[in-house]
C-alpha cells in the first residue's frame, strides 16, 4: 500500500527533474561513450575501435494496431537524430494472457516488414506472454553507424543557432488517436476524414530517416530531435536543458496538419503537447541556415526559432509572447480520456 507522503508518479515520460535525479546516481562514463545518457538526448554515442554508433531503446505503450511499424520507426528516429545510419534492431516484446498466435503473428510480420523496408537486420530480442501487461508491449533497441566522421550533439548548440521545424506536427498522435477512437470519432467526422487521419502514420509516416539521409552529412548541422512525446514543446524544452541556452520560438511558424486542428477542437487538447513523430527539429549555425533551405528547398520546413542568450523560453503569436508551455504528460492522454 503507497503511503500517503510518497509521491505518485503520473502517467508518461517522468519529469526531467526525477530523470536528471537517476542518471546523476549512475557511476562515471567510460571513455567509450561520447554522448552519455541525459534528458533531450534521443540515443547514446559510443566509439567502440574506429566505428562511432548510436544507441537507443524506446517502447510503444500508447499504441495497440500497427505496433511494428511504430516501434521500428521511433528507434530509427533515435540514432537518425545522432547522424547515424540504423543497422541492428533487437525486441522485447510482451503480450497478455489470452493473446492469439494469429496475434503475435501479425505483430511480428509487422515488424518483419518495417526492418526489410529500410534494410535493417534483426539480431535477436524476446517474446512472452504475461500477466504483467494488459495490452502488447514492444520494446525495440536500434544500433545506427555514424554517416560522416562524427555524431550530431545537441550539447553543441549556442546562442543565435537557428531551429528549423520540419513537416507539420502531429502525425503520430493524429494516426494514433483516430486509429484507437475511430468510432466515437465517426460521429463527429466522415469516414473519409477518419481514413486521412489513420493513414498518416504511413503517408508521410512517422520515420524521419528518409530526411535525414537526404539532410546529412552537413557541416552546418549541429544536432536534430525528435519531438515524441509531450509533443513539440517538451522537445523544445529539451534541447534548452541540454544545450543550456534559452530559445525563443515563433509560434505563427509552427505548422500544424489541419487533421490535428480539427482533433484538437473536438477533444480540447493543445497540438503543442501532442505526441509529435514523424516531425524533426533541425538545430543549425545561423551562416548554414540558408543552405540547409535551399537543400530542403522541395520538402515541408521552415525556421520557428532560435537560442538565446537568455534563459527565458518564450513562443509568440502575433504581438502576443508568453512563455513556452510545459506538459506533465503527453495531451494524448487526455484526449483519449475525453468523453464525446
Amino acid at each position: 500500500m503507497t503511503n500517503s507522503r510518497e509521491q505518485v508518479l503520473a502517467p508518461g515520460k517522468i519529469a526531467p527533474d526525477l530523470l536528471n535525479e537517476l542518471i546523476d546516481s549512475l557511476s562515471q562514463f567510460d571513455k567509450q561513450l561520447v554522448i552519455p545518457p541525459g534528458t533531450g538526448l534521443d540515443a547514446a554515442g559510443l566509439r567502440i575501435g574506429e566505428r562511432l554508433v548510436a544507441v537507443s531503446t524506446d517502447p510503444i505503450t500508447f499504441a495497440t494496431e500497427h505496433l511494428g511499424t511504430y516501434v521500428v520507426a521511433v528507434n530509427i528516429n533515435d540514432v537518425a537524430c545522432l547522424g547515424c545510419r540504423p543497422r541492428w534492431f533487437s525486441s522485447n516484446i510482451l503480450l497478455p494472457v489470452g493473446t492469439t498466435k494469429e496475434h503475435l503473428q501479425d505483430i511480428w510480420w509487422s515488424l518483419c516488414r518495417e526492418l526489410e523496408r529500410y534494410d535493417i537486420q534483426a539480431i535477436g530480442g524476446h517474446t512472452e506472454v504475461t500477466e504483467a501487461v494488459k495490452t502488447p508491449v514492444l520494446v525495440g533497441q536500434m544500433i545506427g553507424e555514424a554517416i560522416g566522421d562524427s555524431l550530431l550533439d545537441l550539447r553543441q548548440a549556442q546562442v543565435d543557432d537557428s531551429i528549423l521545424l520540419w513537416q507539420p506536427i502531429a502525425i503520430e498522435g493524429t494516426a494514433l488517436l483516430a486509429d484507437e477512437r475511430i468510432d466515437d470519432l465517426s460521429k463527429t467526422f466522415s469516414a473519409e476524414e477518419l481514413q486521412k487521419m489513420r493513414q498518416l502514420l504511413h503517408e508521410p509516416g512517422i520515420c524521419v530517416w528518409p530526411l535525414v539521409k537526404k539532410l546529412l552529412p552537413d557541416s552546418g548541422v549541429v544536432g536534430l530531435h525528435d519531438p515524441t512525446e509531450g509533443g513539440i514543446a517538451t522537445a523544445l524544452h529539451e534541447m534548452a536543458d541540454v544545450s543550456n541556452c534559452g530559445i525563443s520560438i515563433d509560434g505563427d511558424s509552427i505548422a500544424i496538419r489541419p487533421e490535428t486542428l480539427a482533433l484538437a477542437e473536438v477533444l480540447g487538447f493543445d497540438p503543442l503537447g501532442f505526441l509529435a513523430s514523424g516531425s524533426l527539429l533541425i538545430v543549425c549555425r545561423p551562416d548554414a541556415e540558408q543552405t540547409i533551405l535551399n537543400k530542403l528547398k522541395n520538402e515541408p520546413v521552415s525556421k520557428i526559432g532560435c537560442f538565446t542568450a537568455e534563459s527565458s523560453r518564450t513562443i509568440s503569436k502575433g504581438s502576443q509572447q508568453r512563455g513556452l508551455p510545459r506538459f506533465t504528460s503527453d495531451e494524448l492522454i487526455r484526449a483519449l480520456a475525453v468523453k464525446l
